[in-house]
């Protein structure tokens, strides 16, 4: 499993244990480290004896109605061995297929062996069937790596690239360019203030000066 989460980078993916009851130990997210470190500390058993398989596709559907991707998909892994859920595997699986929920199952345990320890895959194809989808044969490692590589190639992973392109403001150069404009205007106005005020100083003094000369000449 942690192979194939490692390998599913642009998913965002959720775990989820069943024994007793079922229980959300991951959230839907794309940090996938957190979901490996709590992976790495999931034991068989430690959600309790019993198998609600009917129970933990029911909270699955939960956590897909949250969502908003067009790709909503479960991989199960069990024996098939339902050992009293509320909700039967197979009608919880019929209720997930109407939501459009996609479920890959994958058996574990020993087709061989009796009682409780042996993979009910009549249920397991029941489940599948329910949403269109097909069963994986996870007996020992090798056949679980095969399950997940096939996981690989149908289960698409879909996601948008985002691009980013830095804007260049425009708006600074008009802008500037009024700025300059106005500080010229004052400036020019000063000058042309003080220019008048030189130029009707020194009409004055020339009015002076020829009213002087008059009187002596008088």
């Amino acid at each position: 499993m942690s192979q194939f989460i490692s390998r599913r980078k642009n998913d965002r993916i959720g775990l989820t244990v069943f024994g007793q009851a079922a229980y959300p130990v991951v959230p839907f997210t794309l940090d996938h480290d957190a979901c490996l470190k709590i992976l790495s500390q999931t034991d068989a058993g430690m959600a309790g004896p019993q198998t609600m398989i009917g129970d933990a596709i029911g909270l699955a559907i939960k956590q897909f109605d949250n969502s908003e991707a067009k790709q909503r998909v479960l991989i199960l892994l069990t024996d098939g061995n339902d050992t009293g859920s509320r909700v039967p595997p197979r009608k919880a699986a019929e209720i997930a297929g109407q939501r459009g929920i996609t479920i890959h199952v994958v058996g574990l345990g020993d087709p061989r062996a009796t009682g409780e320890d042996k993979v009910d895959y009549a249920t397991l194809g029941a489940i599948a069937k329910a949403t269109g989808d097909q069963v994986f044969h996870g007996e020992n490692r090798t056949e679980l790596g095969k399950a997940y590589d096939t996981l690989d190639k149908i289960t698409l992973q879909n996601f948008k690239t985002l691009s980013y392109q830095p804007k260049r403001e425009l708006f600074m150069a008009p802008l500037g360019a009024a700025l300059v404009l106005l500080v010229g205007y004052h400036v020019l106005m000063l000058l042309i203030n003080m220019l008048l005020r030189i130029f009707s100083g020194r009409r004055q003094i020339e009015d002076e000066a020829t009213s002087d000369v008059f009187k002596v000449h008088v």
